[in-house]
């Protein structure tokens, strides 16, 4: 079976910020492409390592999976522009939503270092590859997230093969915290999950957070149901 990646380049920190940026300004389609095209033409010699990496945020920013609504990244691109000293929380819920790979890559990096904050290539490219395959694509695109986490500064590299984990990022908002409930309910393309199983995800390593049941009042898409000690968020 052919596996779908997606993740086939890495990306920069004011590429994300930008097209988050347009996208808030109801700037979509070609015309959001073109001015993808626009921005990345300065750093680019090679016209399909352009093409693969606007096509890569407009996937991120703009394109929809049919079990994502519209609402979800509506919400973002404005709690983006109105909370725009964490706008790389926000880039972080859209790739763990919409790439699965992503989600894999930063999972097992989450499981890695959640005794000593750092991990080894070696170690995470097995864990990958056990996964997915142990081909060339792969490797490469594994390459392109870790490289992506570099450029936003989650990830140090001290010395070769060596990661560190960077301080995390605070997160407190309440419709913040919620947001990312729901992106995480979304990249296990499920309808719900427990609040208890989405505290204790290793995704979330780049971030100081804590998900309570008062955050979730703040999104209107999530129900909570109570299940003897836990909570169950479902998305309508």
């Amino acid at each position: 079976m052919k596996v779908s990646i997606g993740f086939n380049r890495h990306l920069e920190p004011d590429w994300l910020a930008q097209t988050a940026s347009w996208v808030a300004n109801d700037i979509a389609g070609k015309e959001l492409k073109q001015k993808i095209d626009e921005l990345l033409t300065p750093a680019f010699s090679s016209q399909v390592a352009k093409d693969k990496t606007r096509n890569l945020l407009f996937g991120i920013w703009c394109k929809l999976p049919k079990h994502i609504p519209n609402s979800f990244q509506k919400d973002a691109a404005e709690l983006l522009m109105e909370h725009s000293e964490l706008n790389l929380v926000f880039h972080w819920g859209m790739m763990l939503a919409k790439y699965p790979f992503f989600r894999t890559v930063v999972e097992q990096i989450g499981k890695l270092t959640k005794l000593n904050d750092s991990f080894i290539y070696s170690q995470l490219e097995q864990r990958i590859t056990e996964i997915y395959g142990d081909t060339s694509t792969i490797k490469r695109s594994m390459q392109f997230v870790v490289r992506t986490l570099m450029n936003l500064e989650f990830l140090a590299n001290p010395k070769q093969g060596l990661y560190q984990l960077r301080k995390p990022i605070l997160v407190t908002k309440p419709e913040i915290k919620a947001w990312l409930v729901e992106a995480s309910i979304y990249s296990e393309t499920v309808t719900s999950r427990s609040l208890n199983a989405i505290n204790d995800e290793p995704v979330w390593f780049p971030f100081d957070i804590y998900f309570e049941e008062s955050d979730l009042s703040s999104n209107s898409r999530l129900e909570p149901h109570h299940q003897f000690a836990d909570t169950v968020v479902f998305v309508n």
